[in-house]
């Protein structure tokens, strides 16, 4: 029976699942028209660190609209030396991917640079992940790969996902480089408890460092993942330092520390960025539906006088604010100053009622990966095409799924209590553990990922905030049906493989008795 699901295993039926993932993504991105997602003014951190700009007709037309309703998809690349090359590098993880294009793109002799080329290797890292971790989790049946993609590909390929691929915001990098490091581990897992290649080592460790580094530096919001990524990898350096030689752990070692800064130097990097997410957690969220805004301010070693700005976001044109804008001195002096975001969490901590407020209002924010930006060109739709709808099957039934934190909280609790069951089950099983010591990491990840928006933005843009956490959940959701579609087929599997014993038990005993009778 193994030999005949060996046979029917490998080769025939990953092209065809090659192929249907293939066929998904293009009839998202590829199709004409093709869609992107409009700028709403993150795209100028990305440019100034990459080395794009817009180009020159675009950046003269005064009717040109480059903000919330049309995706721009051209930009001018430009010149830059070796040295200015290397430190786009260590502005944003996403540099990582635009500079190699920038230098193929002037290399053919072009100057533009197209967020569809930056699509194209989105997708093929994506895809390389997923089957990563598909041939590397080892289903022994080709019905239990088969099962697995059709309830994986649907979800992970939905188009509300692979939209922002053709963007330069900084989403579908979090999303990219989440399911790289989950591949990562996925592959060294298997190469060392699995095969138990004696090997193994040097270029996995390499390789899931490499991952955490783009993951880490893919957006500002991914700090949040800081201390269980640097505490995975010091474990699994931990784990295999006798496995290295002295160079190799020397190498190990400085990539450790250059990836555990990375994060924190982008965050210095964007302090700016930090201020007015800070004035935004306080003003639109703290003080904005506050019973006594003054009392909080207050409580927060800040002044009282504050309150007059409750309510406001640091977004509205300056004459919306009563005595403290976000970019005036006074309020550098004593907001920015004055308050920490240990401050912030105090108040929350003392106030718990407030943050049970803030994380309901949360949780009716999430299960959202589409936006309302515009989706096409002018050339395509004189008006913005805010709705997608290309695949978007798993989004909209998401959206069907109860708004509320107590649903939430039992989807992750459900995952615990059942992966906590298997784990003791398997006390033998190294790899077994080691898969569901990473599915608890990655959760771990998307649950501080929930309560960070509000926390740390107040009520604004609290939807696109939770992207990683949705992708975090749609990977719970894909973990879980798969766990209970692989456990049904051992059932029916092991059945047939009764079945067929006793069969052969029957034909045994009957040709003996024949033998026996003659």
């Amino acid at each position: 029976m193994g030999n005949i699901r060996r046979e029917l295993y490998p080769p025939w039926l990953w092209l065809i699942l090659v192929l249907l993932a293939l066929n998904m993504a293009a009839f998202v991105l590829v199709q004409e028209p093709r869609p992107g997602v409009a700028d709403q003014g993150d795209f100028d951190r990305v440019m100034n660190v990459s080395g794009l700009e817009l180009p020159a007709q675009n950046a003269g037309d005064e009717n040109f609209v480059r903000f919330l309703d049309y995706p721009v998809t051209d930009y001018h690349i430009a010149a830059a030396g070796p040295v200015k090359l290397l430190s786009r590098l260590s502005a944003t993880s996403i540099a990582y991917l635009i500079t190699p294009i920038n230098l193929v793109c002037q290399v053919l002799g072009q100057d533009t640079f197209k967020t569809s080329y930056l699509a194209v290797v989105y997708l093929a890292l994506y895809l390389l992940a997923i089957f990563v971790i598909a041939r590397h989790l080892n289903p022994d049946h080709p019905l239990k790969l088969a099962g697995l993609a059709l309830i994986a590909l649907p979800v992970l390929l939905d188009g509300n996902y692979l939209v922002w691929f053709n963007s330069l915001y900084g989403e579908p990098m979090m999303m990219v480089t989440l399911l790289l490091y989950i591949a990562a581990w996925v592959y060294y897992i298997h190469r060392r408890y699995v095969q138990q290649d004696p090997g193994t080592g040097f270029i996995e460790i390499l390789l899931i460092i490499a991952a955490a580094h783009l993951f880490l530096g893919s957006k500002l919001q991914v700090i949040s993942a800081w201390p269980i990524i640097v505490l995975m990898l010091v474990l699994l350096i931990r784990a295999d330092w006798r496995r290295l030689t002295r160079p190799q752990a020397a190498i190990v070692l400085i990539l450790l520390g250059v990836t555990s800064l990375y994060p924190i130097q982008l965050n210095i990097q964007n302090r700016g960025i930090g201020q007015l997410t800070k004035y935004n957690s306080v003003f639109y969220g703290i003080l904005k539906d506050s019973p006594d805004p003054a009392a909080d301010l207050i409580d927060m070693g800040l002044n009282p006088d504050m309150a007059v700005e409750a309510g406001k976001h640091a977004f509205l044109p300056p004459s919306d604010y009563s005595a403290y804008p976000p970019a005036a001195p006074i309020t550098r002096q004593e907001f920015y100053r004055q308050v920490s975001n240990l401050d912030l969490i105090a108040l929350y901590v003392t106030h718990p009622a407030r943050l049970l407020q803030g994380m309901e209002y949360t949780a009716g924010q999430a299960f959202t990966t589409a936006t309302w930006m515009g989706k096409y060109s002018p050339e395509h739709s004189s008006a913005p095409v805010r709705e997608f709808d290309r695949l978007t099957g798993w989004s909209q039934l998401r959206q069907q799924l109860p708004h509320n934190l107590l649903f939430i909280a039992l989807v992750f609790l459900v995952v615990m209590m059942v992966s906590v069951r298997v784990y003791r089950q398997n006390r033998g099983r190294a790899e077994v553990r080691m898969r569901i010591a990473l599915l608890w990491a990655v959760m771990s990840i998307g649950l501080l990922q929930f309560p960070m928006p509000f926390m740390g933005n107040g009520y604004a843009d609290t939807g696109k905030q939770l992207f990683l956490f949705n992708f975090i959940f749609d990977l719970l959701i894909v973990t879980a049906v798969g766990w209970s579609l692989n456990q049904a087929l051992e059932w029916v599997l092991s059945r047939q493989d009764g079945r067929l014993a006793r069969r052969l038990a029957y034909a045994t005993q009957s040709n003996l008795a024949e033998t026996s009778h003659e």
